[in-house]
């Protein structure tokens, strides 16, 4: 019997099957169409500022998105690139035609996983919500299992929209799931309806691209990964083109004909990624909007325009595409559309994105309130590992919000819940200057050792890089910078005074000090650059001098968390009866027991919760539970 099943081949249900398999559980992944394993529904790309952070954390713990990007991407490029180590991000255009492929290959290649084409109707528990039995299929199937993890991103009760029509589906041309959205209803669970929407597919042969600004991207590109190689795809430019005074005209003449305008829209829509007509109706003042052009594929002809989601009908949409420069006779392929869906209340989720009141069950992706592939195969990760832990009998793991932006996310979602639908910015996590993207190796370290899903090859990578990294920031603190030394020129040249003598890594710690100092610095270092496979050395350069001069703000930072940890390790006994304290108010009440904190630490976190609430609670707790 496989012991774990998971529901949904999207990028959430990739990860958490691979990774639960990798860990050495026999685990089945069910989907409704095996051939869309991966599939991009949305914008052809992984990555961006925040996104691409989480896409490295879950590469540094045994995920396949960074791995995929690096075997299908087609442009590359390094976001924020001139605002520092801290929130520079990764993004790159992914061939989705061979990123589904790659997707399927790599989990058909997993031992201990299996694939197995379906639909899911329902879950079987033994008595009640208690004691997990297995998976039911509409086709009168069964798959016995002790655990599930469910990604059904937009499929539960899933409608498509266009213009006035409604349309019973969870993406374009697939059915939505109507019986296991109802179960869980039936359940209980607090459910919402979500938006979300996508562009139109254009032509390639249709658009004059002369006419558009070219955005090349980085040359030589990055990977993603920490353990790719080399990007072996041909690289191609993006374009980008804008808004007209005539695509706004033609957008508020047909307003009224959109789906979202139109009144035939319930659910609430991404604030972070807007439809066109979102835009020219809330932002007013804005003459025009950037249209991102991005090829889909070196297999098709299709191009996407990213920017430009609309549930307009597609006469409308065929209107608003040609008064966009250069798309004077543009050919749609695709229509873009709207589409709404069922999520369910994160705030009934635990920690480790458990379903607090159906045992055996964690939710990961889109039914979890968020949006974006990263953001879904983040969760997947976590729900996959955290569910193969309980199969054991091993504590969860928690990420805290000082360790990764997956843990930021976890914790805002089951903390704080959300609303709409939620996206990672680097403004949601406080402790940026700790979160760099390129240092997720090193700090994820103990925990992806723990978990046990890298190969131990790929340990001793990680492993030797980050020895490399201590030993060149030790090789600096001891090296001697005088006039007369070696790098007496260098530090002259760059406006340094060298009144007495002092080290090479005070000297980089000097804002005179740019990338070409330090490298000329490095080059007269004694030892060299380390022999260590992936070695990046302008990346390397940059992760040191951001090491050192950081070190003192991280340092207090680090000082001020030590609180913040202490209370995170007090937990809430479970059969706390919050109505009985003293001295509590009524709002603090109610969003004690709407959010069901599993400590102090994350009591703290919910807004509306004072100091002086979680002071109490822990004076409380300290005088009936500890003995």
């Amino acid at each position: 019997m496989q012991r774990l099943v998971v529901i949904g081949g999207g990028h959430a249900g990739l990860e958490a099957a691979q990774v639960a398999a990798r860990m050495g559980v026999p685990t089945t992944l069910l989907t409704m169409n095996l051939d869309q394993i991966g599939q991009m529904s949305c914008n052809p790309s992984i990555g961006g500022v925040g996104k691409g952070h989480m896409v490295r954390e879950l590469d540094a713990l045994g995920g396949a998105m960074g791995r995929l990007i690096d075997a299908t991407g087609i442009h590359f490029r390094i976001l924020n690139e001139s605002r520092g180590v801290a929130v520079r991000g990764p993004r790159a255009q992914a061939d989705k035609v061979k990123y589904r492929i790659a997707a399927r290959l790599l989990l058909e290649r997993t031992p201990g996983l299996r694939l197995r084409q379906g639909t899911a109707a329902g879950l079987r528990w033994r008595e009640g919500t208690r004691g997990l039995e297995g998976v039911e299929l509409l086709d009168g199937s069964f798959l016995p299992c002790e655990a599930v993890v469910l990604t059904s991103g937009t499929f539960l009760n899933g409608q498509i929209l266009i213009g006035d029509r409604r349309i019973e589906a969870g993406r374009s041309g697939e059915p939505a799931s109507t019986h296991l959205a109802q179960q869980l209803r039936a359940l209980g669970l607090r459910h919402r309806r979500l938006k979300t929407g996508t562009s139109p597919r254009l032509a390639a042969g249709s658009i004059d691209f002369t006419r558009l600004l070219v955005q090349p991207g980085d040359d030589p590109p990055r990977p993603f990964s920490f353990f790719s190689p080399g990007i072996p795809q041909r690289q191609v430019p993006c374009h980008i083109v804008h808004t007209t005074a005539q695509t706004e005209a033609i957008v508020r003449e047909h307003l009224s004909e959109s789906s979202l305008y139109g009144g035939h829209i319930e659910g609430v829509g991404p604030r972070y990624c807007p439809s066109i007509e979102d835009k020219f109706v809330k932002f007013p003042d804005k003459g025009r909007h950037q249209i991102f052009v991005e090829p889909e594929s070196l297999e098709t002809d299709e191009i996407y325009l990213a920017g430009l989601s609309t549930s307009m009908p597609p006469a409308v949409q065929q209107a608003m595409v040609r008064s966009l420069p250069g798309f004077e006779a543009a050919e749609i392929l695709r229509p873009g559309y709207a589409i709404e869906y069922d999520s369910f209340d994160p705030l009934q989720l635990r920690r480790d994105l458990a379903v607090d009141a159906l045992e055996g069950l964690w939710f990961a992706g889109q039914i979890n309130g968020t949006t974006g592939y990263e953001e879904a195969a983040g969760q997947g990760l976590l729900a996959g590992i955290n569910a193969v832990r309980w199969l054991r009998n091993q504590e969860p793991v928690i990420l805290g919000r000082d360790q990764a932006y997956l843990g930021v996310m976890v914790d805002d979602l089951v903390t704080k819940g959300t609303d709409e639908p939620y996206r990672m910015l680097t403004a949601r996590a406080e402790h940026r200057l700790g979160l760099a993207c390129d240092l997720a190796d090193g700090r994820l370290l103990a925990l992806a050792r723990e978990v046990g899903a890298l190969a131990p090859a790929e340990l001793a990578q990680v492993e030797a890089r980050v020895a490399a990294r201590e030993a060149l920031r030790q090789r600096c603190e001891g090296a001697w910078v005088t006039q007369t030394s070696a790098f007496g020129p260098i530090a002259a040249a760059a406006g340094i005074r060298l009144e007495a003598g002092l080290s090479l890594a005070e000297l980089f710690r000097r804002q005179q000090i740019g990338p070409a100092e330090a490298d000329a610095c490095l080059a007269l270092l004694e030892g060299g650059a380390p022999e260590v496979p992936g070695w990046d050395g302008p990346r390397e350069r940059d992760l040191l001098l951001f090491d050192l001069r950081y070190a003192p703000y991280r340092d207090r930072e680090a000082r001020l968390l030590e609180g913040h940890r202490a209370w995170d390790q007090v937990r809430i006994p479970t059969d706390l009866r919050v109505e009985r304290l003293q001295g509590i108010s009524r709002e603090v009440m109610e969003k004690l027991v709407l959010h069901r904190p599993e400590t102090l630490g994350q009591a703290s976190r919910i807004p509306g919760i004072t100091p002086a609430a979680v002071t109490l609670l822990h004076l409380y707790i300290h005088r009936h539970w500890s003995i």
